[in-house]
């Protein structure tokens, strides 16, 4: 039996997919350690770093994402796509667009400091989001050695509520170089972001991790030819003891509102015991008769201040 002659379709067809597959062997798996613009530095196996061009098709990436990298015809270096991510840290963007910042991460390092002051909100804030993102949570209460007295009972207090629901609770110091080691243990082999109002101290902190931290920023900036841009985007940094550290400098607050969480009641954990006990199911224990959550809180089985940011949140929502 004779062989079937192919169109010219056909054969252009065929043609075609021999080039991709071959493209696709080419291909280099990479980390991406800055997003810059259209351009990103991304890590290879072999540990050289490499601007690359991002098609324009291609959701943007960000610090810690896995991407595929091929050579275009003029020797570029260019994403071409972005592998699945377990998990993305994002914040509210202009016009209330939500904008990646870093991605694959394993837990966020929520700091507050007695200076400039303990934001309870921001922190409640910050443990809701991670609950709902499936991030773990590291409370750092920092510049503790400004805690003494009568403070030092106030902060124990603290201490007992969010530990007692199960968030590990660490007081560092940079200055007395108290808890670094612990620290340090808890970021080894994990991807970590802290978070944190400006002065609580988080330069001060990633500097303890990574001492060469400036160097480090400078040996990116000049391998890739994207000056100061590196001081302005999450940046990945390595971890002499394993893991990494991503530095997003441009991301201080959580507006929680801006991401419209359903049932937020879900991600207090102090709230989970609680849920389905309301007298209704609907219940969104603000004012509702015999609420659950709400004689918790008389009872102080769940915190009054949790419970007032809880509220604050929910008003927030129905105001955007």
């Amino acid at each position: 039996m004779s062989k079937r002659k192919l169109s010219h379709q056909q054969q252009q067809r065929i043609e075609q997919r021999r080039e991709g597959d071959a493209h696709h062997q080419d291909a280099r798996l990479g980390l991406v350690v800055m997003n810059s613009g259209k351009k990103a530095v991304v890590r290879f196996a072999d540990g050289t770093l490499h601007s690359c061009h991002q098609r324009a098709n291609l959701a943007n990436v960000v610090a810690g994402d896995h991407v595929m990298v091929w050579q275009d015809e003029n020797n570029n270096s260019v994403i071409e796509s972005l592998l699945p991510r377990n998990s993305l840290l994002s914040r509210p963007g202009f016009r209330g667009v939500i904008k990646p910042v870093a991605a694959n991460i394993d837990q966020l390092l929520v700091v507050i400091a007695p200076a400039p002051g303990i934001d309870l909100d921001l922190l409640d804030r910050s443990l809701c989001y991670c609950e709902w993102q499936r991030l773990d949570a590291i409370i750092l209460l920092n510049k503790a050695d400004l805690v003494s007295g009568e403070y030092r009972v106030y902060i124990d207090e603290l201490a007992h509520i969010y530990q007692s629901i199960g968030y590990q609770w660490i007081e560092t110091s940079t200055h007395t170089q108290t808890g670094l080691s612990e620290l340090k243990a808890i970021c080894k082999d994990k991807s970590s972001v802290f978070l944190g109002n400006s002065g609580v101290g988080k330069s001060s902190l990633a500097k303890a991790l990574l001492p060469e931290m400036a160097i480090r920023t400078q040996t990116l900036s000049a391998s890739t030819g994207l000056g100061q841009h590196t001081t302005n985007n999450a940046t990945l940094y390595d971890l002499d003891s394993g893991g990494v550290l991503i530095d997003a400098a441009g991301i201080r607050t959580l507006e929680l509102g801006e991401f419209s969480i359903e049932h937020p009641d879900r991600y207090w954990r102090d709230f989970r015991p609680y849920l389905g006990k309301c007298r209704f199911h609907n219940c969104t224990h603000t004012h509702e008769p015999e609420c659950a959550i709400i004689n918790a809180v008389e009872t102080d089985n769940i915190a009054l201040h949790r419970y007032q940011h809880y509220l604050r949140l929910l008003q927030t929502e129905a105001q955007t």
